[in-house]
């Protein structure tokens, strides 16, 4: 499955559905995203996004009875994962090791947290 680029509006909306553990409905997405994320959209701009998210994949509108739900078909360890891959692709040429070692450099990757995922 090939996974679409999400704009950063996108992905904030996405992330709020990712933070349930049951498909949302459109209300508890807009309360969650402007609670959580410090936005101050309205219930339609959600909703334009959220059919963006639907487009590319991301989601399926589905109808229980009156009420419709987002169901996820992209998980959030999915996109990360994506997200990652290409940061060090594009940044450092595929060497994991060039990325963790640009981190530990920057003091964004402490070398005993490091050490201590590499004895689990």
């Amino acid at each position: 499955m090939k996974v679409e680029n999400l704009t950063d509006c996108e992905e904030v909306v996405m992330k709020g559905v990712w933070d349930f553990d049951k498909e949302p409905v459109l209300s508890e997405i807009v309360a969650h995203v402007n609670k959580v994320y410090g936005r101050e959209w309205a219930p339609q701009t959600v909703s334009t996004y959220l059919a963006k998210l639907c487009r590319k994949g991301y989601l399926e509108l589905k109808r229980n009875g009156k009420i419709y739900t987002y169901k996820i078909l992209v998980k959030e360890k999915v996109y990360r994962r994506k997200l990652y891959r290409e940061h060090i692709s594009f940044w450092n040429n595929n060497d994991v090791k060039q990325f963790i070692s640009e981190m530990i450099a920057n003091g964004d990757l402490k070398e005993e947290t490091l050490k201590s995922l590499i004895s689990k």
